[in-house]
């Protein structure tokens, strides 16, 4: 056997007990034996209970320029339909235009969150610019994550938070907002 062959074999291998794996951690309703009737019901409820357990994922994509104020305004928002307890994963792109005059410095603050008028000190990023600086319009693509538990099955919505800091003019724009359903399959620390 070739060795690109053993290295397409040993993948496969490793691809497969990856998936087995991942799929260990589910409970399912039902159990069948040999020689034991199975219902298709039963069988329907697995299958539900596998769907229900794998990973799931939405996404918002805008690409027009939203004001960024004082205010800690969402610029964005996604919402997943979750099945049951476990984590959402949400992670944010975008690029950042700031007005800049060149006499006084600039903060602005981004976050992902699952309110829409709150960052936490722990979601946060902070861009800044001091003073001095040539009058422009700096570009910068800034991201943010954070995992979130959820404890509930149903629609669960997250923010992309962008929140002015000082009296310079900025605008959020090319974002993308995306938010992936995830089982708990280690441990995850909440800051």
């Amino acid at each position: 056997m070739s060795n690109k062959n053993l290295f397409f074999l040993a993948l496969g291998i490793g691809l497969s007990t990856l998936g087995f794996w991942a799929l260990a951690g589910i409970n399912l309703p039902h159990t069948f034996s040999a020689g034991s009737p199975i219902r298709a019901a039963e069988v329907n409820a697995n299958f539900a209970a596998l769907n229900n357990a794998l990973p799931g994922v939405a996404q918002t994509a805008a690409s027009d320029s939203v004001a960024i104020t004082d205010t800690t305004p969402a610029v964005d928002s996604v919402t997943i339909n979750v099945p049951g307890p476990g984590y959402v994963r949400v992670s944010a792109t975008a690029q950042l235009n700031v007005e800049y005059t060149g006499t006084s410095s600039a903060m602005f603050t981004l976050a992902v969150s699952n309110t829409a008028d709150t960052i936490r000190p722990d979601q946060d990023k902070r861009i800044s610019l001091p003073g001095g600086l040539p009058a422009w319009t700096y570009r910068y693509i800034v991201s943010s994550e954070r995992v979130f538990p959820v404890d509930s099955a149903g629609p669960k919505t997250f923010y992309l938070i962008a929140e002015e800091n000082s009296s310079v003019q900025g605008t959020i724009s090319s974002r993308t907002l995306t938010a992936t359903f995830l089982t708990g399959m280690g441990t995850v620390q909440s800051p």
